[in-house]
């Protein structure tokens, strides 16, 4: 997954190192879809862990995150580790590219595709939002035809930052991005090559 990430940035004429499939919301961004392209650190992030989590569960449901990219940059912290079973890396900038680059692709490739929000909690004592998700679609685009359902869980690790914080505004970010699947991820990769006719 890293390699075809690099490839495709290089293609694109980013040079960023790693990727997740994903993009960037801001405040301004309208519910139809519509995103920003760009990191967007200068809003105010979430007052509290609920507005967090609330944040969060829109990148699911409204935004379908897990296909789109489409998260509320301000809750991420400028530096924030992301990490999934087939690569890691650092930088929410890092974050947006890679997806502004991917989204093409998996426009033309992707269809009926959904990021059901199976469960999502809080733990404010050790400060992390975990969510449980299926990530479900189709690749009609490609001969075979495989089909991506994918069951994971996220843990958001946040923190509050203060006045003195990366842009000077106080409110809760999330610095780790931990990603799961409850399959092998050599399973989960074997499903892009696996025919579904």
């Amino acid at each position: 997954v890293s390699t075809l990430t690099n490839f495709v940035n290089f293609v694109m004429g980013d040079d960023s190192s790693s990727s997740l499939i994903g993009g960037a919301k801001s405040e301004n961004d309208d519910k139809s879809g519509a995103s920003s392209t760009t990191t967007t650190t200068s809003i105010i992030p979430p007052g509290s862990p609920e507005e967090l989590l609330s944040r969060i569960r829109d990148d699911y449901v409204v935004y379908n995150y897990l296909w789109t990219g489409d998260i509320y940059t301000p809750a991420f912290e400028k530096d924030c580790r992301f990490t999934d079973p087939t690569l890691s890396f650092v930088g929410t900038d890092t974050f947006v590219s890679n997806v502004q680059n991917l989204k093409p692709i998996i426009d033309t490739l992707a269809t009926g595709c959904k990021s059901d929000l199976l469960d999502i909690c809080i733990n404010e004592e050790e400060g992390y939002i975990e969510s449980r998700w299926n990530m479900i679609g189709d690749l009609s685009g490609l001969p075979w035809k495989p089909r991506i359902d994918v069951i994971g869980r996220t843990k958001f690790w946040y923190r509050q930052v203060t006045d003195e914080g990366e842009d000077g505004v106080a409110g809760f970010r999330v610095f780790f991005y931990d990603e799961k699947w409850e399959m092998p991820a050599g399973k989960a990769l074997l499903q892009l090559v696996t025919p579904t006719w």
